[in-house]
């Protein structure tokens, strides 16, 4: 007797089917009967699930940003939040250069956001809570003594908007490496921050 696959399954397999569509043929090319194919279900059964193909497109970005949200969670284990911050760091990076199929994905779902409300919405909602896991890191590592006072919503923003920026150059030039760059991002996000006075 063959297993029927769980409803979590069964979503994973076409958000997964989703991804490779939309890369391969563009958005507006997509069509839920193309994603019903490509999942191996039929569009009866594609559209149990999603009503749309904007509703697979935010599901499976939520899939992607799972992976970021453990990062978040592995991070916030470190007893030193600088270590954390620098293994969070690392390991953001190190996602988007190994799945190079999600990195086009975000970029695509990026280019995505200003026609589709709703998903302007969750990136919305999505960037507040990535910007209050940085804030919320900055802030314990002043509590802690390991940072100075400092404004911990410039610090956020910055790495963040650094991280992201870095990410475009990793891709297009494979002379700088991870390790690199992490030690850049030291020596310029973390150590002026640093309370040496401990």
């Amino acid at each position: 007797m063959v297993k029927r696959k769980s409803r979590e399954e069964r979503i994973n397999e076409i958000t997964q089917a989703a991804i490779d569509v939309f890369l391969e043929k563009g958005y507006e090319n997509t069509t839920m009967e193309a994603i019903a194919q490509k999942a191996g279900v039929s569009k009866g059964g594609l559209y149990h699930h999603f009503q749309s193909k904007d509703m697979i497109l935010i599901m499976a970005n939520d899939k992607i940003s799972e992976k970021i949200e453990e990062l978040m969670d592995d991070a916030g284990k470190f007893s030193s939040v600088k270590e954390g911050l620098l293994f969070y760091i690392e390991n953001y990076l190190r996602y988007w250069l190994e799945h190079p199929n999600e990195t086009a994905f975000l970029f695509l779902s990026l280019g995505k956001i200003l026609d589709n409300p709703e998903l302007l919405k969750y990136y919305r909602q999505f960037t507040r809570d990535y910007m209050q896991f940085f804030e919320q890191s900055f802030k314990m590592g002043i509590q802690l003594g390991e940072f100075k006072e400092h404004n911990v919503n410039v610090s956020a923003m910055t790495l963040v908007a650094a991280m992201d920026g870095i990410l475009s150059y990793m891709l297009l030039d494979r002379n700088l490496t991870l390790e690199e760059v992490v030690k850049n991002f030291e020596e310029k996000f973390i150590t002026p921050i640093e309370n040496h006075q401990q």
